[in-house]
């Protein structure tokens, strides 16, 4: 099971993945948070990710590379969802959210 937002994400063994394209994202947002608090229990994990993604598309690793790259998949995944025509309500997305998770 592929553990993703949305289908075509995250790169699994034996597909290719298409690298984000560089588009200027506004930076009209006043919120700012640390990496800690936007990652959480898992922010070790996603800037391992994240640094594997930025390999897999043959880009550096540097602090300015990583930030960009992390806007341009929160900016990638807000499109998706905001595109979703069954997300009307938050009741909607955490509905979505909680279908994603395997049932053990």
């Amino acid at each position: 099971m592929e553990y993703a937002l949305s289908v075509g994400t995250v790169p699994i063994a034996g597909r290719a993945v298409a690298p984000l394209p560089r588009v200027p994202i506004p930076a009209d947002s006043n919120v700012e948070m640390s990496w800690q608090t936007f990652g959480g229990d898992m922010a070790d994990l996603l800037l391992l990710a994240l640094k594997q993604r930025c390999h897999t598309d043959g880009l550096p690793t540097d602090q300015e590379t990583l930030a960009t790259q992390l806007r341009l998949h929160l900016h990638r995944g807000i499109g998706y969802l905001a595109g979703d025509p069954t997300l009307k309500a938050i009741d909607h997305l955490i509905e979505k959210a909680v279908a994603a998770v395997p049932q053990a």
